[in-house]
Protein backbone atom coordinates (compact mmCIF):
# COMPACT_ATOMS: atom_id res chain seq x y z
CA UNK A 1 0.00 0.00 0.00
CA UNK A 2 1.16 3.51 -0.82
CA UNK A 3 0.09 6.64 1.02
CA UNK A 4 0.50 10.26 0.00
CA UNK A 5 0.14 13.65 1.59
CA UNK A 6 -0.37 16.46 -0.94
CA UNK A 7 0.30 20.01 0.23
CA UNK A 8 -1.70 22.28 -2.06
CA UNK A 9 -0.09 25.30 -0.43
CA UNK A 10 3.20 24.16 -1.97
CA UNK A 11 1.52 23.93 -5.39
CA UNK A 12 0.40 27.53 -5.01
CA UNK A 13 3.86 28.68 -3.91
CA UNK A 14 5.42 26.99 -6.94
CA UNK A 15 2.91 28.70 -9.21
CA UNK A 16 3.48 32.06 -7.56
CA UNK A 17 7.22 31.80 -8.20
CA UNK A 18 6.63 30.81 -11.84
CA UNK A 19 4.11 33.63 -12.31
CA UNK A 20 6.48 36.20 -10.81
CA UNK A 21 9.33 35.04 -13.04
CA UNK A 22 7.38 34.93 -16.32
CA UNK A 23 6.60 38.08 -18.34
CA UNK A 24 3.13 39.38 -17.50
CA UNK A 25 2.00 39.17 -21.13
CA UNK A 26 2.08 35.36 -20.87
CA UNK A 27 -1.06 33.62 -19.68
CA UNK A 28 -0.65 30.41 -17.68
CA UNK A 29 -2.53 27.28 -18.69
CA UNK A 30 -2.22 25.00 -15.67
CA UNK A 31 -2.25 21.37 -16.77
CA UNK A 32 -4.45 19.41 -14.35
CA UNK A 33 -5.07 16.35 -16.50
CA UNK A 34 -5.17 12.87 -14.95
CA UNK A 35 -6.40 14.24 -11.62
CA UNK A 36 -3.70 16.95 -11.63
CA UNK A 37 -0.92 14.42 -12.21
CA UNK A 38 -2.33 12.49 -9.26
CA UNK A 39 -2.29 15.51 -6.92
CA UNK A 40 -6.08 15.99 -6.98
CA UNK A 41 -7.95 17.94 -9.65
CA UNK A 42 -10.16 20.13 -7.47
CA UNK A 43 -7.72 20.71 -4.58
CA UNK A 44 -5.06 21.84 -7.06
CA UNK A 45 -7.49 24.01 -9.04
CA UNK A 46 -8.59 25.73 -5.82
CA UNK A 47 -4.96 26.33 -4.84
CA UNK A 48 -4.30 27.91 -8.25
CA UNK A 49 -7.14 30.44 -8.10
CA UNK A 50 -5.97 33.90 -9.11
CA UNK A 51 -2.85 32.49 -10.82
CA UNK A 52 -4.02 30.01 -13.45
CA UNK A 53 -5.66 31.76 -16.41
CA UNK A 54 -6.63 28.49 -18.13
CA UNK A 55 -6.90 24.84 -17.20
CA UNK A 56 -5.75 21.95 -19.36
CA UNK A 57 -7.45 18.57 -18.87
CA UNK A 58 -7.39 15.19 -20.58
CA UNK A 59 -11.08 14.38 -20.85
CA UNK A 60 -14.58 15.85 -20.88
CA UNK A 61 -15.28 14.50 -17.40
CA UNK A 62 -12.44 16.53 -15.91
CA UNK A 63 -13.65 19.68 -17.66
CA UNK A 64 -17.15 19.14 -16.30
CA UNK A 65 -15.83 18.57 -12.78
CA UNK A 66 -14.11 21.95 -12.90
CA UNK A 67 -17.25 23.68 -14.16
CA UNK A 68 -19.46 22.03 -11.54
CA UNK A 69 -17.04 23.26 -8.89
CA UNK A 70 -17.49 26.82 -10.13
CA UNK A 71 -14.28 27.43 -12.07
CA UNK A 72 -14.90 29.92 -14.88
CA UNK A 73 -11.50 29.87 -16.61
CA UNK A 74 -11.29 28.63 -20.21
CA UNK A 75 -10.67 24.88 -20.29
CA UNK A 76 -8.62 23.15 -22.98
CA UNK A 77 -9.37 19.42 -23.42
CA UNK A 78 -5.97 18.19 -24.55
CA UNK A 79 -7.02 14.79 -25.91
CA UNK A 80 -9.45 15.05 -28.86
CA UNK A 81 -12.87 13.68 -27.80
CA UNK A 82 -14.39 10.97 -29.98
CA UNK A 83 -18.06 10.48 -30.83
CA UNK A 84 -20.87 12.07 -28.81
CA UNK A 85 -18.47 13.56 -26.20
CA UNK A 86 -17.16 15.76 -29.03
CA UNK A 87 -20.65 17.24 -29.54
CA UNK A 88 -21.05 17.69 -25.79
CA UNK A 89 -17.66 19.38 -25.44
CA UNK A 90 -18.53 21.85 -28.19
CA UNK A 91 -21.98 22.54 -26.73
CA UNK A 92 -20.48 23.22 -23.30
CA UNK A 93 -17.89 25.63 -24.68
CA UNK A 94 -14.58 23.84 -24.05
CA UNK A 95 -11.54 24.44 -26.23
CA UNK A 96 -10.45 21.47 -28.34
CA UNK A 97 -7.36 20.39 -30.29
CA UNK A 98 -7.39 19.36 -33.94
CA UNK A 99 -5.91 15.88 -33.66
CA UNK A 100 -5.59 15.13 -37.38
CA UNK A 101 -6.79 16.49 -40.72
CA UNK A 102 -9.75 14.10 -40.79
CA UNK A 103 -11.11 15.62 -37.59
CA UNK A 104 -11.99 18.91 -39.29
CA UNK A 105 -15.19 17.74 -41.06
CA UNK A 106 -16.07 15.82 -37.88
CA UNK A 107 -15.75 19.05 -35.88
CA UNK A 108 -17.92 20.90 -38.38
CA UNK A 109 -20.65 18.24 -38.21
CA UNK A 110 -20.45 18.11 -34.41
CA UNK A 111 -20.71 21.90 -34.21
CA UNK A 112 -23.87 21.79 -36.31
CA UNK A 113 -25.37 19.22 -33.92
CA UNK A 114 -24.22 21.21 -30.88
CA UNK A 115 -25.78 24.42 -32.16
CA UNK A 116 -22.64 26.53 -31.68
CA UNK A 117 -19.20 27.00 -33.15
CA UNK A 118 -16.40 24.72 -32.00
CA UNK A 119 -13.51 26.46 -30.24
CA UNK A 120 -10.39 24.82 -31.62
CA UNK A 121 -6.62 25.08 -31.32
CA UNK A 122 -4.65 23.94 -34.37
CA UNK A 123 -1.74 21.76 -33.28
CA UNK A 124 1.21 22.10 -35.65
CA UNK A 125 3.28 18.93 -35.38
CA UNK A 126 6.92 20.05 -35.38
CA UNK A 127 8.32 16.77 -34.12
CA UNK A 128 6.20 15.14 -31.42
CA UNK A 129 4.50 12.85 -33.93
CA UNK A 130 1.28 12.32 -31.98
CA UNK A 131 -1.70 14.66 -32.47
CA UNK A 132 -1.75 17.53 -34.93
CA UNK A 133 -1.05 18.52 -38.49
CA UNK A 134 2.25 18.77 -40.30
CA UNK A 135 3.15 22.42 -41.01
CA UNK A 136 2.18 22.09 -44.68
CA UNK A 137 -1.12 20.42 -43.69
CA UNK A 138 -1.93 23.14 -41.17
CA UNK A 139 -1.85 25.92 -43.72
CA UNK A 140 -4.19 24.02 -46.03
CA UNK A 141 -6.52 23.27 -43.12
CA UNK A 142 -6.88 26.96 -42.37
CA UNK A 143 -8.24 27.48 -45.86
CA UNK A 144 -10.71 24.57 -45.65
CA UNK A 145 -12.22 25.23 -42.24
CA UNK A 146 -15.79 26.48 -42.28
CA UNK A 147 -15.60 29.55 -40.03
CA UNK A 148 -19.36 29.38 -39.52
CA UNK A 149 -18.84 26.09 -37.71
CA UNK A 150 -15.32 26.43 -36.26
CA UNK A 151 -13.66 29.31 -34.45
CA UNK A 152 -9.86 29.05 -34.52
CA UNK A 153 -9.08 30.18 -30.99
CA UNK A 154 -5.48 29.01 -30.80
CA UNK A 155 -2.45 27.47 -32.46
CA UNK A 156 0.22 25.47 -30.65
CA UNK A 157 2.90 22.85 -30.89
CA UNK A 158 4.26 20.23 -28.51
CA UNK A 159 7.96 19.94 -27.65
CA UNK A 160 9.12 16.34 -27.41
CA UNK A 161 12.57 16.72 -25.84
CA UNK A 162 12.66 19.98 -23.84
CA UNK A 163 13.26 17.98 -20.65
CA UNK A 164 16.30 16.23 -22.15
CA UNK A 165 19.87 17.17 -21.37
CA UNK A 166 21.82 15.74 -24.30
CA UNK A 167 23.21 17.89 -27.10
CA UNK A 168 20.83 16.12 -29.48
CA UNK A 169 17.84 16.97 -27.27
CA UNK A 170 18.87 20.62 -27.09
CA UNK A 171 19.33 20.82 -30.85
CA UNK A 172 16.00 19.15 -31.57
CA UNK A 173 14.11 21.37 -29.13
CA UNK A 174 15.59 24.52 -30.63
CA UNK A 175 14.72 23.22 -34.10
CA UNK A 176 11.10 22.65 -33.05
CA UNK A 177 10.90 26.16 -31.56
CA UNK A 178 12.41 27.67 -34.72
CA UNK A 179 10.00 25.78 -36.98
CA UNK A 180 6.91 26.77 -35.02
CA UNK A 181 7.99 30.39 -34.87
CA UNK A 182 8.54 30.38 -38.67
CA UNK A 183 5.00 29.07 -39.14
CA UNK A 184 3.64 31.89 -36.98
CA UNK A 185 5.73 34.49 -38.82
CA UNK A 186 4.47 33.27 -42.19
CA UNK A 187 0.85 33.28 -41.03
CA UNK A 188 1.24 36.77 -39.58
CA UNK A 189 2.77 37.98 -42.86
CA UNK A 190 -0.31 36.66 -44.65
CA UNK A 191 -2.66 38.38 -42.24
CA UNK A 192 -3.74 35.24 -40.38
CA UNK A 193 -4.40 36.27 -36.79
CA UNK A 194 -5.04 33.65 -34.10
CA UNK A 195 -5.72 34.81 -30.53
CA UNK A 196 -3.81 32.21 -28.52
CA UNK A 197 -0.32 31.01 -29.46
CA UNK A 198 1.41 28.52 -27.16
CA UNK A 199 4.40 26.21 -27.30
CA UNK A 200 6.26 25.96 -23.97
CA UNK A 201 5.67 23.12 -21.55
CA UNK A 202 7.20 23.20 -18.06
CA UNK A 203 10.71 22.31 -19.18
CA UNK A 204 10.66 24.93 -21.94
CA UNK A 205 9.24 27.57 -19.58
CA UNK A 206 12.24 27.05 -17.31
CA UNK A 207 15.00 26.63 -19.89
CA UNK A 208 14.14 28.01 -23.35
CA UNK A 209 13.38 31.73 -23.49
CA UNK A 210 12.74 31.53 -27.22
CA UNK A 211 9.79 29.20 -26.51
CA UNK A 212 8.01 31.97 -24.59
CA UNK A 213 9.03 35.07 -26.56
CA UNK A 214 6.46 37.10 -28.51
CA UNK A 215 4.28 36.50 -30.45
CA UNK A 216 3.69 33.53 -28.11
CA UNK A 217 1.28 34.56 -25.38
CA UNK A 218 0.54 31.46 -23.29
CA UNK A 219 2.49 28.66 -21.60
CA UNK A 220 1.38 25.23 -20.44
CA UNK A 221 2.66 24.52 -16.92
CA UNK A 222 2.41 20.98 -15.58
CA UNK A 223 5.25 19.20 -13.74
CA UNK A 224 6.83 22.46 -12.58
CA UNK A 225 3.70 23.39 -10.63
CA UNK A 226 3.94 20.11 -8.73
CA UNK A 227 7.60 20.69 -7.87
CA UNK A 228 9.59 18.84 -10.53
CA UNK A 229 11.87 21.17 -12.53
CA UNK A 230 12.82 19.02 -15.49
CA UNK A 231 15.11 20.44 -18.13
CA UNK A 232 18.72 20.87 -19.22
CA UNK A 233 19.58 23.69 -16.79
CA UNK A 234 18.89 24.41 -13.11
CA UNK A 235 15.50 26.11 -12.71
CA UNK A 236 15.46 29.91 -12.36
CA UNK A 237 13.07 29.66 -9.40
CA UNK A 238 12.78 27.32 -6.44
CA UNK A 239 10.30 24.50 -6.99
CA UNK A 240 9.35 22.10 -4.20
CA UNK A 241 7.59 18.72 -4.59
CA UNK A 242 4.03 19.10 -3.33
CA UNK A 243 3.44 15.42 -2.56
CA UNK A 244 5.15 13.24 -0.03
CA UNK A 245 4.63 9.60 -0.99
CA UNK A 246 5.57 6.59 1.11
CA UNK A 247 5.03 2.93 1.84
CA UNK A 248 5.99 0.85 4.86
CA UNK A 249 8.59 -1.76 5.65
CA UNK A 250 6.75 -5.08 5.94
CA UNK A 251 9.75 -7.29 6.77
CA UNK A 252 13.48 -7.06 7.45
CA UNK A 253 15.64 -9.96 6.28
CA UNK A 254 19.29 -10.95 6.66
CA UNK A 255 20.25 -12.69 3.44
CA UNK A 256 23.48 -14.61 2.81
CA UNK A 257 25.95 -14.16 -0.02
CA UNK A 258 24.76 -15.20 -3.49
CA UNK A 259 21.08 -15.29 -2.50
CA UNK A 260 18.54 -14.42 -5.25
CA UNK A 261 15.93 -11.69 -4.77
CA UNK A 262 12.69 -11.40 -6.73
CA UNK A 263 11.19 -13.08 -9.77
CA UNK A 264 13.65 -14.40 -12.29
CA UNK A 265 16.50 -14.05 -9.78
CA UNK A 266 16.95 -10.53 -11.15
CA UNK A 267 19.35 -9.67 -8.34
CA UNK A 268 21.77 -11.91 -6.49
CA UNK A 269 23.49 -10.64 -3.35
CA UNK A 270 27.26 -10.24 -3.87
CA UNK A 271 27.73 -10.65 -0.12
CA UNK A 272 25.58 -10.84 3.01
CA UNK A 273 22.92 -8.10 2.95
CA UNK A 274 20.21 -6.72 5.20
CA UNK A 275 17.09 -6.27 3.08
CA UNK A 276 13.83 -4.48 3.84
CA UNK A 277 10.76 -5.81 2.04
CA UNK A 278 8.47 -2.89 1.22
CA UNK A 279 4.68 -3.27 1.11
CA UNK A 280 4.21 -1.86 -2.41
CA UNK A 281 4.73 -3.06 -5.96
CA UNK A 282 3.53 -2.63 -9.49
CA UNK A 283 -0.06 -3.07 -8.30
CA UNK A 284 0.45 0.22 -6.47
CA UNK A 285 1.75 1.96 -9.57
CA UNK A 286 5.47 1.44 -8.95
CA UNK A 287 7.55 1.32 -12.11
CA UNK A 288 10.93 -0.35 -12.77
CA UNK A 289 12.41 3.12 -13.32
CA UNK A 290 12.04 3.77 -9.58
CA UNK A 291 15.50 2.86 -8.30
CA UNK A 292 15.70 3.96 -4.67
CA UNK A 293 13.77 5.03 -1.58
CA UNK A 294 14.65 6.93 1.58
CA UNK A 295 14.49 5.20 4.98
CA UNK A 296 15.59 7.01 8.15
CA UNK A 297 16.84 9.89 5.95
CA UNK A 298 19.20 7.55 4.10
CA UNK A 299 19.03 6.24 0.56
CA UNK A 300 18.20 2.57 0.06
CA UNK A 301 18.62 1.04 -3.39
CA UNK A 302 15.82 -1.18 -4.66
CA UNK A 303 16.84 -4.73 -5.52
CA UNK A 304 15.45 -7.24 -8.01
CA UNK A 305 12.21 -7.11 -9.97
CA UNK A 306 9.08 -5.48 -8.67
CA UNK A 307 6.40 -7.78 -7.32
CA UNK A 308 2.70 -6.97 -7.50
CA UNK A 309 2.65 -5.77 -3.90
CA UNK A 310 6.25 -5.88 -2.68
CA UNK A 311 9.81 -4.91 -3.54
CA UNK A 312 13.14 -5.29 -1.76
CA UNK A 313 15.43 -2.47 -0.62
CA UNK A 314 19.05 -2.74 0.51
CA UNK A 315 19.27 -1.37 4.07
CA UNK A 316 22.64 -2.90 4.95
CA UNK A 317 24.07 0.48 5.87
CA UNK A 318 21.00 1.82 7.67
CA UNK A 319 20.67 1.18 11.40
CA UNK A 320 17.59 0.12 13.32
CA UNK A 321 15.28 -0.53 10.37
CA UNK A 322 12.17 -2.34 11.53
CA UNK A 323 8.67 -3.30 10.43
CA UNK A 324 6.38 -0.30 10.05
CA UNK A 325 9.12 2.19 9.21
CA UNK A 326 8.36 4.60 6.38
CA UNK A 327 10.07 4.23 3.03
CA UNK A 328 9.74 7.51 1.15
CA UNK A 329 9.21 7.17 -2.60
CA UNK A 330 8.77 10.82 -3.59
CA UNK A 331 8.82 14.17 -1.86
CA UNK A 332 11.08 17.02 -0.79
CA UNK A 333 14.66 15.81 -0.60
CA UNK A 334 13.88 12.39 -2.11
CA UNK A 335 15.93 11.72 -5.24
CA UNK A 336 14.27 8.40 -6.05
CA UNK A 337 14.41 8.79 -9.81
CA UNK A 338 16.51 10.53 -12.43
CA UNK A 339 14.95 11.56 -15.73
CA UNK A 340 11.39 12.13 -16.84
CA UNK A 341 9.29 12.04 -13.67
CA UNK A 342 5.73 11.73 -15.02
CA UNK A 343 5.66 8.03 -15.99
CA UNK A 344 7.06 7.13 -12.57
CA UNK A 345 5.27 9.54 -10.23
CA UNK A 346 1.77 9.76 -11.69
CA UNK A 347 0.81 6.03 -11.56
CA UNK A 348 1.94 5.85 -7.93
CA UNK A 349 -0.05 8.91 -6.88
CA UNK A 350 -3.17 7.77 -8.74
CA UNK A 351 -2.98 4.42 -6.94
CA UNK A 352 -2.19 5.85 -3.51
CA UNK A 353 -4.36 6.58 -0.49
CA UNK A 354 -4.18 10.38 -0.51
CA UNK A 355 -4.89 13.15 1.93
CA UNK A 356 -4.65 16.88 1.32
CA UNK A 357 -3.21 19.60 3.52
CA UNK A 358 -2.73 23.33 2.97
CA UNK A 359 0.43 24.81 4.46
Amino acid sequence: MVRASVDTGVVRENLERIREWLPRRLSILLVVKEDAYGHGLLPVARAAQGIADWFGVAYLGEARALRRAGFAQPIFIMTPPVGHPLVQAIREGYHLPVGDSGMIPELEAAALRAGRRALVHIEVDTGMGRFGLLPEEAEGALQRIDRNRIEIAGVYSHLSSANGCSAEDLHFTRAQVWWFRKVLEEWERRGIEIPWRHLANSAAVLAFDEATAAPLNMVRVGTAAYGYPEGPVPPPVELVPAAQVWTEVAAVRDLPRRWPIGYGRGYVTPDARKVAILAAGYGDGLRPELKRVVIHDQVAELLGKLGMDSVAADVSGIERVSRGDRALLFGPGVASHQGWICPVLVPVLLSSHRRWVRS
